[in-house]
């Protein structure tokens, strides 16, 4: 029996594509019938990642930081739905954690409209640090915390994925994008404002993905 697709037809926005994570939110989104924009400033990686189903995934090289850029992105889907916005930015060190919270604060309120005219979904993934993490890692997922309540506040429908280190193993990937699209049907509406740690207590690798 053939499975329906979770996302048929529907306009996904992939932040931070050249992030593990984000390439394959972007793969799975695809395999579940999505068109994807890929964005990320790594030009190599995104292009990359296009060709692997250039009929399905748009490739768009820009700065996560670019404020301008972002601005005109959100322009683009003034008369277009947006079912789906993902946010995988990498968070490499306290000194980033600034730049994170305004792009995604900034992207999330530029598209709201459109998110919301599509009953549409954005969710954060991040990753933490493991117990006994740098105080400044748990201080940044603290913060990203925060302001996904805060966006949530404004009536955004967004959530965040806080992912420990058994999260981010490559063979854990599809149960990541499985639980991240869950949370991203309109079928979870009622659920906005949460973070949901993934990985804490480790994964059952072998087992079967649920679609």
């Amino acid at each position: 029996m053939v499975k329906s697709a979770l996302f048929p037809g529907k306009n996904c926005l992939v932040i931070g594509a050249a992030h593990p994570i984000g390439r394959a939110m972007c793969l799975r989104l695809v395999d579940q019938g999505g068109f994807v924009i890929a964005v990320d400033s790594d030009e190599d990686a995104v292009q990359d990642l296009a060709s692997l189903r250039s009929d399905r995934i748009a490739p768009l090289a820009m700065s996560l930081a670019d404020c301008d850029g972002l601005d005109h992105l959100a322009a683009h889907w003034a008369d277009d739905p947006l079912h789906v916005l993902v946010m995988a930015q990498a968070l490499n060190g306290a000194a980033d954690l600034g730049a994170t919270l305004t792009s995604i604060e900034h992207t999330t309120k530029s598209l709201a409209s459109a998110l919301a005219d599509s009953d549409g979904a954005a969710l954060v993934l991040f990753a933490v640090p493991d117990e006994g993490g740098k105080a400044s890692g748990r201080a940044a997922a603290a913060a990203l915390a925060t302001l996904t309540g805060d966006l949530a506040a404004t009536g955004v429908r967004i959530n965040a994925l806080m992912l420990h280190s058994a999260a981010l193993q490559s063979g854990a990937f599809d149960q990541i994008c499985t639980t991240a699209m869950m949370m991203a049907l309109p079928m979870a509406r009622a659920v906005s404002g949460s973070v949901l740690p993934v990985g804490r207590h480790g994964l059952r690798l072998n087992a079967s993905p649920a679609e």
